[in-house]
């Protein structure tokens, strides 16, 4: 997995003179506490040179996290709006994660966290924050944010002795993960000839034919796709709000794709969904709610494109989709891990342009992050500019509410937002 790519955006109009001079050092300051805690994202993951063994994430005394002050002239307006923006008027804002360096022995020495703090002159603060994934999946790095986040809001006072709420701690014990399947093994002898270097994208590149824009589906409109799925299929047992959200997501994107476009259409191409779900709670027996790392499985599915343009797309793919979901994580007999066998093949034989993957969670919600200048205006999942997946997260003014990010060709935006905004006042 590579890094992982997040943006905050704060409406907090500050001179470039207090920025310097008392928000930095104070950010440093509570930075350099929480770094206490979470020592492993100060850390490295390194490599062998003969990738005999598997890697390993190591701290050591005097590693540290790379955080850059920066100044930009751009909209901040602008970038923090649902409209369509340029993927690249955001990339000055995403930290980029130091170059893979190598070790006398040869082995790869891989940086995992950059961590970027841009001023908008008189108008607002962004915090970047760049991850490699092999370090923590998205329970961990939101914990560390919400560790960062309380040293924050103490920088005016002693805080030497202050301790860490348990909550915000994260548990290091290892032993809680019991791999039967030696996944672990089989994971890494799926990459291990990959060269790390070439995997390792320390820096967004220039994109210039994709946009991004946002979506807010309100809880009313979650319910109606809810409703119309039910209405057409009343047996189906998991109707969740995240399943209809991505089936709709998936249709639409897919419908958008040819727009009026009837002839040259390969109906039966293979196409992907894939999500992660999280599974302490659901391991045999179940990992503490704040084990720092990966605990994740895959949701896979294909479908045929002629399935996600049909008539009745929504509801067959809702279908799919829920049924899949529940039986990945409620089959207690197989396990959550059910298939995790295949899933370097399924990711192997469909194209990337036919991939569908989530990004975040409403669970993690980062307009609750407050470092003291107030609750955000806006929160990008920049990745989704390579990933091509979608991002999901709560809506920050709208209770109830979810927030849709996309990142798509620019050709492709009139089709993909007239699609999806007809598509419910329809229901």
């Amino acid at each position: 997995m590579g890094p992982v790519h997040r943006l905050i955006f704060y409406q907090h109009p500050i001179s470039r003179t207090h920025f310097l001079e008392t928000l930095i050092p104070a950010m440093k300051h509570s930075l350099s506490l929480t770094l206490r805690h979470y020592t492993p994202l100060a850390g490295r993951v390194i490599v062998s040179a003969d990738n005999s063994i598997l890697p390993e994430i190591r701290y050591e005394e005097g590693d540290t996290v790379l955080l850059v002050l920066a100044e930009s002239e751009g909209d901040f307006d602008h970038l923090t709006s649902d409209h369509a923006k340029s993927c690249t008027d955001f990339h000055p804002l995403v930290p980029a994660l130091p170059q893979v360096s190598r070790a006398p022995d040869g082995s790869a020495v891989v940086p995992v966290l950059a961590l970027q703090v841009t001023l908008f002159p008189d108008v607002g603060i962004c915090v970047g924050v760049t991850n490699h994934h092999a370090t923590g999946d998205a329970n961990s790095i939101f914990r560390f944010m919400k560790a960062w986040e309380f040293f924050s809001n103490l920088a005016d006072k002693k805080t030497s002795s202050v301790s860490l709420p348990p909550e915000f701690l994260p548990s290091y014990d290892r032993t809680v993960i019991r791999d039967p399947k030696e996944l672990e093994s089989l994971f890494w002898d799926n990459i291990k000839n990959i060269k790390i270097e070439d995997t390792h994208v320390h820096r967004l590149p220039l994109i210039t034919n994709r946009a991004r824009l946002t979506f807010i589906l309100t809880r009313d409109e979650i319910q109606r796709l809810k409703n119309h799925i039910l209405a057409h299929r009343p047996e189906l047992k998991h109707v969740s709000s995240f399943t209809v959200i991505c089936s709709y997501v998936w249709t639409c994107l897919v419908k958008s794709r040819y727009g009026a476009e009837t002839d040259n259409i390969d109906d039966d191409e293979d196409e992907l969904f894939c999500c992660a779900a999280e599974c302490r709670a659901r391991l045999d027996p179940p990992a503490p709610e704040n084990y720092f790392g990966n605990c994740l499985t895959a949701v896979t599915e294909f479908v045929k494109t002629k399935q996600l343009r049909g008539e009745k797309a929504l509801v067959d793919i809702s279908a799919i989709i829920g049924d899949k979901i529940r039986g990945q994580l409620y089959d207690k007999e197989s396990g959550v891990f059910k298939g995790a066998e295949d899933w370097f093949a399924f990711l192997s034989a469909v194209k990337p342009e036919r991939l569908l993957s989530v990004a975040g969670s409403p669970k993690f919600d980062y307009y609750e992050l407050d470092f003291g200048w107030g609750r955000p205006k806006k929160f990008e999942f920049a990745s989704i500019d390579l990933s091509g997946a979608f991002s999901l997260s709560k809506a920050r003014d709208i209770e109830g509410g979810l927030e849709v990010g996309l990142s798509v060709l620019v050709t492709q935006i009139d089709s993909f937002s007239t699609i999806f905004t007809h598509g419910l006042k329809a229901l």
